[in-house]
């Protein structure tokens, strides 16, 4: 009714009904039809256009009538999008990873012995490798250096180091997966489910809730060890060939796994882990979203890449200034030189400090604690570690330390980029003679 029309009366009311007597067939399996009904006994059949053409007529007046088209269109609609598959509506299609941790979820452990034993054994073989690297790696003796990080590394070095820890962690797919799996949860699944809306459980019936823990909690403790070696191999490495090649052999123990698994589907492991290896992709089962771990998911992915940059990031930094500041270098170092050529140089055998304040070349010096007494630093222009004077030959006067000049030695190494004075005792060193010439010491 339009607003300003008045109420119909009773014969208003019996023309309308009359004016409906038209009745359309209705074909409740038909998706396209449906039905409107108003209070009382009042109904209209959708499912022709040619219907929506149709008009209420009050009387015989043109002005009372009134198009509904656009309203019963409307109404069509909006039931047609309520009526979606509850499928679509209630279930998220999955796959489970192709790799031998999935074997655990759902073999056998007495029938499908081969496939759950595989699952096993790769996640032993990488842990085996896993702990031979740290026992290498850490030594318990060195209190102050156990993991033998390098005195200092070059700006390159460092450069890798920060790309290289930023790969490792967001290709680091294990965790991801395991984080996947329980977002989806465990869904057993109810009786009289359609073929299309079959749960884990319903798709590979040898699947159960420990197996699928078993599964999650292997995945994710391999991947995060494997995360941790990576770190400490690539803050050991002194230069960006060695940081590669430890960062590359590490990502292959981590993918062992995808490895094994594409073997046995191959068929190079036998035919029963050939068949299921080739089987499980081809398996897909439906998450229902009342099992869903969503929210906690998403918790424990943000917890975990922000875990992972903080104390990942937060070591280097810390290692960074470690090294920048020396600790690592020893105190104090003994050294001895031959007077067979340079007779003073006898005299510079003993001990040499560590100097807190002077660096030369990026790199800290020594020297002993007499005033005017020899120094041990590094040469950039020649790239050498060099023994020098902090006095002035001629005067016999003390040099300031703004005067200290490392290139104008009486005794050198041979060349080098190290940090360390003491990586220069297995090569051969240089003095100067008299008479200004290079001889061997």
């Amino acid at each position: 009714l339009l607003p300003d029309d008045p109420p119909p009366t009773a014969t208003a009311a019996e023309d309308l009904t009359s004016n409906f007597a038209l009745s359309i067939p209705q074909d409740r399996a038909d998706e396209d039809d449906a039905s409107v009904h108003e209070e009382g006994s009042l109904s209209a059949s959708i499912g022709d256009d040619d219907y929506y053409d149709e008009k209420i007529s009050f009387g015989d007046d043109d002005e009372d009538d009134i198009d509904i088209r656009n309203v019963i269109k409307r109404l069509h609609s909006e039931d047609t999008t309520t009526t979606q598959s509850t499928s679509d509506r209630d279930y998220s299609k999955r796959n489970l990873p192709d790799d031998t941790f999935s074997f655990l979820i759902y073999s056998d452990v007495r029938s499908h012995t081969q496939c759950f034993m595989c699952g096993i054994l790769v996640f032993i073989f990488q842990m085996s490798i896993y702990v031979v690297l740290a026992n290498d790696i850490i030594n318990v003796d060195n209190k102050k250096n156990p993991v033998g990080f390098p005195f200092n590394v070059s700006i390159p070095v460092r450069i890798s180091e920060v790309l290289a820890i930023l790969i490792s962690i967001i290709t680091q797919h294990d965790v991801r997966k395991a984080i996947c799996l329980y977002r989806d949860g465990f869904d057993k699944g109810k009786e009289g489910t359609s073929t299309m809306d079959k749960s884990i459980a319903q798709v590979f019936p040898g699947a159960t809730l420990w197996k699928w823990t078993l599964s999650i909690v292997l995945r994710a403790s391999q991947g995060f060890l494997g995360l941790v070696i990576t770190f400490l191999l690539i803050m050991r490495s002194n230069s960006v060939l060695d940081l590669l090649l430890n960062f590359s052999a590490i990502e292959f123990v981590s993918t062992l796994d995808d490895v094994v698994f594409g073997l046995a589907k191959e068929g190079l492991l036998g035919d029963v882990l050939k068949k299921e290896a080739k089987d499980m992709p081809e398996k897909s089962y439906r998450v229902s979203k009342e099992y869903l771990n969503t929210v906690y998911a998403m918790k424990v992915s943000l917890l975990y890449f922000v875990v992972l940059f903080l104390s990942f990031f937060g070591s280097w930094v810390y290692i960074y200034w470690q090294q920048r500041s020396g600790a690592y270098l020893c105190q104090q170092i003994f050294s001895q030189f031959g007077d067979e050529i340079l007779p003073m140089l006898g005299t510079f055998t003993g001990l040499f400090y560590k100097h807190e304040e002077m660096k030369f070349g990026d790199r800290s010096s020594y020297r002993d604690d007499q005033q005017g007494g020899p120094l041990l630093a590094y040469c950039k222009s020649e790239t050498r570690w060099t023994l020098s004077l902090t006095k002035d030959v001629d005067t016999d006067e003390f040099l300031s330390m703004d005067k200290w000049d490392p290139c104008n030695w009486l005794a050198a190494s041979s060349e080098t980029e190290s940090y360390s004075i003491l990586s220069t005792t297995s090569s051969p060193w240089v003095i100067k003679t008299p008479t200004n010439r290079v001889a061997p010491l």
